[in-house]
Protein backbone atom coordinates (compact mmCIF):
# COMPACT_ATOMS: atom_id res chain seq x y z
CA UNK A 1 0.00 0.00 0.00
CA UNK A 2 1.55 3.60 -1.12
CA UNK A 3 1.78 5.39 2.68
CA UNK A 4 2.08 8.80 1.18
CA UNK A 5 -1.28 8.17 -1.13
CA UNK A 6 -3.23 7.88 2.53
CA UNK A 7 -1.84 10.82 3.89
CA UNK A 8 -4.71 13.51 4.45
CA UNK A 9 -5.53 16.53 5.65
CA UNK A 10 -9.82 16.39 5.83
CA UNK A 11 -11.68 19.12 7.95
CA UNK A 12 -15.43 19.27 7.36
CA UNK A 13 -18.51 20.94 9.11
CA UNK A 14 -16.24 23.92 9.95
CA UNK A 15 -18.23 26.83 12.13
CA UNK A 16 -17.13 29.99 13.57
CA UNK A 17 -18.99 32.83 14.21
CA UNK A 18 -17.98 36.37 15.72
CA UNK A 19 -19.90 37.32 18.86
CA UNK A 20 -23.77 35.66 18.46
CA UNK A 21 -25.16 37.88 15.51
CA UNK A 22 -21.87 37.05 12.69
CA UNK A 23 -21.60 33.73 11.35
CA UNK A 24 -18.16 33.53 9.52
CA UNK A 25 -18.39 30.16 8.38
CA UNK A 26 -21.38 28.14 7.93
CA UNK A 27 -20.06 24.11 7.41
CA UNK A 28 -17.11 24.66 5.45
CA UNK A 29 -15.61 21.40 4.11
CA UNK A 30 -11.79 21.65 3.03
CA UNK A 31 -9.27 18.49 2.10
CA UNK A 32 -5.52 18.17 1.13
CA UNK A 33 -3.03 15.33 0.02
CA UNK A 34 0.66 15.05 -0.74
CA UNK A 35 1.28 16.27 -3.73
CA UNK A 36 -1.85 18.95 -4.55
CA UNK A 37 -1.34 22.72 -3.92
CA UNK A 38 -4.81 24.01 -3.39
CA UNK A 39 -5.70 27.32 -3.58
CA UNK A 40 -7.79 28.69 -1.13
CA UNK A 41 -9.20 32.27 -2.87
CA UNK A 42 -11.64 34.75 -1.04
CA UNK A 43 -12.43 38.04 -0.44
CA UNK A 44 -11.37 40.24 2.59
CA UNK A 45 -13.44 39.23 5.23
CA UNK A 46 -14.42 35.69 4.05
CA UNK A 47 -12.45 34.17 6.69
CA UNK A 48 -9.47 32.19 5.02
CA UNK A 49 -7.09 32.95 7.69
CA UNK A 50 -9.74 32.24 10.59
CA UNK A 51 -9.86 28.49 8.40
CA UNK A 52 -6.30 28.35 8.44
CA UNK A 53 -5.88 28.98 12.46
CA UNK A 54 -8.75 26.70 12.76
CA UNK A 55 -7.32 23.41 10.80
CA UNK A 56 -3.88 24.48 12.17
CA UNK A 57 -5.54 24.19 16.07
CA UNK A 58 -4.94 27.70 17.33
CA UNK A 59 -8.28 29.13 17.19
CA UNK A 60 -11.56 27.03 18.29
CA UNK A 61 -14.57 26.56 16.15
CA UNK A 62 -18.10 26.31 17.18
CA UNK A 63 -17.49 23.25 15.45
CA UNK A 64 -15.52 21.04 13.70
CA UNK A 65 -14.30 17.79 12.19
CA UNK A 66 -10.08 17.23 11.44
CA UNK A 67 -8.45 14.79 10.75
CA UNK A 68 -5.21 14.36 9.78
CA UNK A 69 -3.28 11.72 8.53
CA UNK A 70 -6.21 9.43 9.31
CA UNK A 71 -6.49 10.71 13.21
CA UNK A 72 -8.71 12.80 14.45
CA UNK A 73 -7.34 16.10 16.05
CA UNK A 74 -8.14 19.55 17.74
CA UNK A 75 -4.73 20.72 18.16
CA UNK A 76 -2.74 20.13 14.92
CA UNK A 77 -0.02 22.51 16.10
CA UNK A 78 1.23 19.41 18.71
CA UNK A 79 1.72 17.05 16.01
CA UNK A 80 4.44 16.97 13.92
CA UNK A 81 2.43 16.73 10.33
CA UNK A 82 1.34 20.38 9.81
CA UNK A 83 2.86 23.20 9.99
CA UNK A 84 1.85 27.29 9.17
CA UNK A 85 2.98 30.40 7.78
CA UNK A 86 1.00 33.22 9.01
CA UNK A 87 0.86 36.35 7.96
CA UNK A 88 2.92 38.23 10.59
CA UNK A 89 6.57 37.34 10.51
CA UNK A 90 7.16 34.93 13.22
CA UNK A 91 11.19 35.14 13.49
CA UNK A 92 12.78 37.70 16.40
CA UNK A 93 14.35 40.77 14.54
CA UNK A 94 17.33 40.17 16.54
CA UNK A 95 18.78 37.24 15.47
CA UNK A 96 20.71 36.49 12.53
CA UNK A 97 19.90 34.65 9.65
CA UNK A 98 22.69 32.22 10.70
CA UNK A 99 21.22 31.70 14.02
CA UNK A 100 17.76 31.36 13.12
CA UNK A 101 18.77 28.52 10.68
CA UNK A 102 20.31 26.96 13.84
CA UNK A 103 17.15 27.52 16.17
CA UNK A 104 14.90 25.79 13.41
CA UNK A 105 16.80 23.12 12.10
CA UNK A 106 18.74 20.44 13.88
CA UNK A 107 20.13 18.37 11.09
CA UNK A 108 23.48 20.27 9.55
CA UNK A 109 23.19 18.29 6.47
CA UNK A 110 19.75 20.25 6.09
CA UNK A 111 21.41 23.41 7.46
CA UNK A 112 24.36 23.62 4.89
CA UNK A 113 21.44 23.02 2.16
CA UNK A 114 19.82 25.89 3.21
CA UNK A 115 23.19 28.14 3.64
CA UNK A 116 24.31 27.73 0.02
CA UNK A 117 20.83 28.68 -1.16
CA UNK A 118 21.07 31.47 -3.81
CA UNK A 119 18.88 34.21 -1.79
CA UNK A 120 19.73 32.82 2.00
CA UNK A 121 23.57 32.73 0.58
CA UNK A 122 23.49 36.56 0.46
CA UNK A 123 21.44 37.58 3.29
CA UNK A 124 23.16 34.35 5.76
CA UNK A 125 25.09 36.99 8.52
CA UNK A 126 22.04 40.19 8.37
CA UNK A 127 19.89 40.40 11.08
CA UNK A 128 16.28 38.85 10.16
CA UNK A 129 15.09 42.59 11.44
CA UNK A 130 17.16 44.02 8.50
CA UNK A 131 15.86 41.70 5.51
CA UNK A 132 13.54 42.84 2.65
CA UNK A 133 9.82 41.64 3.66
CA UNK A 134 10.32 39.02 0.08
CA UNK A 135 13.60 38.20 1.99
CA UNK A 136 12.03 37.79 5.50
CA UNK A 137 9.08 35.56 3.93
CA UNK A 138 11.37 33.56 1.67
CA UNK A 139 13.24 32.40 4.72
CA UNK A 140 10.79 32.03 7.33
CA UNK A 141 9.38 29.25 4.38
CA UNK A 142 12.20 27.65 3.84
CA UNK A 143 13.05 27.30 7.56
CA UNK A 144 9.46 25.60 7.70
CA UNK A 145 9.85 23.26 4.63
CA UNK A 146 12.65 21.31 6.07
CA UNK A 147 10.80 20.77 9.28
CA UNK A 148 9.52 16.88 9.22
CA UNK A 149 5.86 18.33 8.47
CA UNK A 150 3.54 16.79 5.84
CA UNK A 151 1.14 19.75 5.27
CA UNK A 152 1.63 23.08 5.03
CA UNK A 153 -0.70 26.26 5.51
CA UNK A 154 0.22 29.50 4.02
CA UNK A 155 -0.94 33.01 4.64
CA UNK A 156 0.00 35.14 2.09
CA UNK A 157 3.26 33.97 1.40
CA UNK A 158 3.67 36.65 -2.09
CA UNK A 159 2.41 39.24 -0.08
CA UNK A 160 4.91 42.18 -0.16
CA UNK A 161 7.22 40.09 -2.16
CA UNK A 162 9.11 41.21 -5.29
CA UNK A 163 8.61 39.62 -8.43
CA UNK A 164 12.13 37.52 -8.44
CA UNK A 165 11.28 36.28 -4.67
CA UNK A 166 7.46 35.48 -5.98
CA UNK A 167 9.34 33.09 -8.68
CA UNK A 168 11.86 31.55 -5.96
CA UNK A 169 8.55 30.77 -3.41
CA UNK A 170 6.85 29.18 -5.85
CA UNK A 171 9.51 27.02 -7.15
CA UNK A 172 10.51 26.23 -3.74
CA UNK A 173 6.78 24.98 -3.58
CA UNK A 174 6.86 22.88 -6.67
CA UNK A 175 10.04 21.51 -5.32
CA UNK A 176 8.70 20.06 -2.43
CA UNK A 177 5.13 19.36 -3.86
CA UNK A 178 6.17 15.29 -4.42
CA UNK A 179 6.17 14.53 -0.58
CA UNK A 180 4.05 17.53 0.84
CA UNK A 181 0.65 19.14 0.54
CA UNK A 182 -0.26 22.76 0.91
CA UNK A 183 -3.22 24.80 1.23
CA UNK A 184 -2.43 28.52 0.12
CA UNK A 185 -4.20 31.60 0.71
CA UNK A 186 -2.96 35.33 -0.55
CA UNK A 187 -4.82 37.91 -2.53
CA UNK A 188 -2.10 37.77 -5.35
CA UNK A 189 -4.23 34.91 -6.50
CA UNK A 190 -1.94 34.77 -9.96
CA UNK A 191 1.16 34.06 -7.93
CA UNK A 192 -1.37 31.16 -6.17
CA UNK A 193 -3.23 30.08 -9.22
CA UNK A 194 0.28 29.67 -11.79
CA UNK A 195 1.29 26.73 -9.38
CA UNK A 196 -2.23 25.59 -7.58
CA UNK A 197 -3.71 21.58 -8.84
CA UNK A 198 -7.06 22.65 -6.99
CA UNK A 199 -8.57 25.85 -6.38
CA UNK A 200 -11.10 26.43 -3.58
CA UNK A 201 -13.48 29.45 -3.25
CA UNK A 202 -14.27 30.54 0.45
CA UNK A 203 -17.31 32.48 -0.20
CA UNK A 204 -20.66 33.17 1.49
CA UNK A 205 -19.78 31.08 4.76
CA UNK A 206 -18.42 27.84 2.82
CA UNK A 207 -16.07 26.60 0.00
CA UNK A 208 -17.15 26.19 -3.61
CA UNK A 209 -14.96 24.03 -5.50
CA UNK A 210 -13.18 26.30 -9.12
CA UNK A 211 -13.17 23.82 -11.89
CA UNK A 212 -11.43 26.28 -14.10
CA UNK A 213 -9.66 29.36 -13.13
CA UNK A 214 -11.95 31.19 -15.89
CA UNK A 215 -14.97 30.31 -13.44
CA UNK A 216 -13.69 32.57 -10.85
CA UNK A 217 -14.92 35.23 -13.31
CA UNK A 218 -18.54 34.92 -12.37
CA UNK A 219 -17.55 34.78 -8.61
CA UNK A 220 -14.39 36.31 -7.55
CA UNK A 221 -12.22 38.19 -10.19
CA UNK A 222 -13.47 40.92 -12.79
CA UNK A 223 -14.66 39.51 -16.38
CA UNK A 224 -11.88 38.97 -18.70
CA UNK A 225 -9.02 38.52 -15.97
CA UNK A 226 -7.96 35.76 -16.95
CA UNK A 227 -8.62 35.97 -21.18
CA UNK A 228 -6.36 34.74 -23.34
Amino acid sequence: MDLIAEKELYADSIEFSYGSHHSLLTGVHVNCRVGEVVALLGRNGAGKSTLMKILFGVLRAKNAYIRLNGNKTRFAFKTKDICYLPQYRYLPAYISVYNAIRLMVSRVEARKEIEKDEVIAKVLYQKTGDLSMGEQRYLELILLLYQPATFYLLDEPFSGVSPYLKERIQELITAHRHCKGFIISDHHYHSVLDISTRILLLQNGGCRSIEHKKDLEYFYVPEGTFDD
